[in-house]
């Protein structure tokens, strides 16, 4: 199987359990037993791709689509305002209280009106188009809805039982801002292993795939299904037959990266620097990360800004990234300098750990350096003498 289709396919490997949690959302639906299911996982684990798989086989179901936007979160009913536009012409056969101000909400009429009747409105109007045919609506992005929008349809979803309408919501998890449905039906994407990741790998690359290195790439992306078709698409035959090491960090492409980036960029400079850091760092201390970070300039309030927008969590003297794909896109969006000068105060706060201080002063020299030739000649010595030839 090759190309986009056959990609987005093979997307849906191992999405068994979710593909039967959506299909009986939508037969309920049909049989006027309405519900809501929200569909949660991290940027590129396949949440759009499972929302469009629900669409194929609903074409007796009229659907209804609105999405989350960034820019327009602070916009009250923008979203739900895109979602009923199609039904507008339905609204004046609702009773009059709510139908003032639903249509208040939507911009057609003036005032704020009351948000509970504008709720109940919405709930009115998608129950009577339903009438017709039975109803699918589709909420892509849910963690971008604004606050208004994400309260009226979370106020429907919740009320739904004698209606033929599916709600159906996907939201990002690890955002800075969260979609609050903790009260819903909910499945959660987690990453492909196994099989479900090999097939993945197989049919984008073309060849079959070295088990040994399916496994490395799983454990590198957490089985992050977008993640392993881009490499599929970058690593080289060898690389993925295991007759060539594969290169540090993934070499991944801007499909996922660009979802962790947009969060990391969000912080100020210095935070930003503490979490290249972290990215650069190999050890997982927390004192060690600290400390070199302090050499940079980004203290105590930086870690704070990090921890708060969800990318690092701290517990104890252990330091986790939220996802092993924010080290690789934290450290390749760095530029060279500022890749160097991580490495260069990791080196300097390493002093009783000679085999990662010699790594990192080989990292962050840009000319031949007689330090870092003897610190690289003393860790091959003590490789040899373990019996670590490979590693000499």
């Amino acid at each position: 199987m090759s190309g986009a289709l056959g990609t987005v396919g093979l997307m849906l490997a191992g999405r068994e359990p979710e593909r039967a949690a959506i299909a009986a959302l939508l037969d309920a639906a049909r049989t006027g037993s309405g519900g809501a299911l929200v569909v949660r996982g991290v940027a590129g684990v396949g949440k759009s791709t499972l929302l469009a798989d629900a669409l194929a086989p609903a074409s007796d179901l009229r659907v209804l689509r609105t999405s989350g936007v960034e820019s327009e979160s602070p916009l009250a009913f923008a979203a739900l305002q895109r979602l009923l536009w199609s039904l507008r012409t339905r609204i004046d056969a609702l009773p009059a209280p709510q139908a003032a101000a639903l249509r208040a909400a939507m911009g057609e009429a003036e005032g704020e009106g009351d948000r509970f009747l504008a709720f109940l409105g919405t709930l009115s109007l998608l129950a009577d188009a339903a009438e017709q045919a039975p109803l699918l609506v589709v909420v892509d992005d849910a963690h971008w809805l604004d606050d208004a929008s994400a309260a009226a349809l979370l106020f429907a979803a919740r009320r739904l039982q004698a209606e033929r309408v599916a709600l159906l919501f996907a939201a990002r998890d690890g955002d800075a801002r969260r979609f609050d449905a903790g009260d819903l039906p909910t499945v959660v994407l987690g990453g492909v292993t196994g099989a479900d990741a090999d097939a993945l790998l197989s049919a984008r690359a073309g060849i079959d795939i070295d088990p040994a290195v399916c496994d490395q790439l799983v454990a590198g992306t957490a089985g992050n299904p977008l993640a392993l078709v881009e490499l599929a698409g970058v690593l080289t035959a060898d690389q993925l037959a295991g007759r060539a090491s594969l290169p540090t960090p993934l070499p991944l492409t801007g499909g996922v990266e660009r979802a962790f980036l947009d969060r990391y960029r969000r912080l100020d400079e210095p935070a930003q620097r503490f979490l290249l850091v972290a990215a650069t760092d190999d050890t997982a201390r927390l004192t060690v990360v600290r400390d070199a970070a302090e050499r940079l300039d980004a203290a105590e309030t930086a870690l704070d800004a990090v921890e708060r927008s969800g990318l690092l969590r701290v517990d104890g003297d252990a330091v986790a990234l939220y996802h092993p794909l924010v080290r690789s896109a934290v450290y390749r969006a760095a530029t060279s300098a500022q890749r160097r000068a991580a490495h260069r105060v990791l080196a300097d706060v390493l002093t009783g750990d000679p085999e990662r201080r010699a790594w990192h002063m080989a990292a962050a020299a840009d000319r031949p350096d007689e330090d870092v030739v003897a610190a690289l000649d003393g860790v091959a010595e003590r490789a040899a003498a373990r019996g670590g030839h490979e590693a000499r």
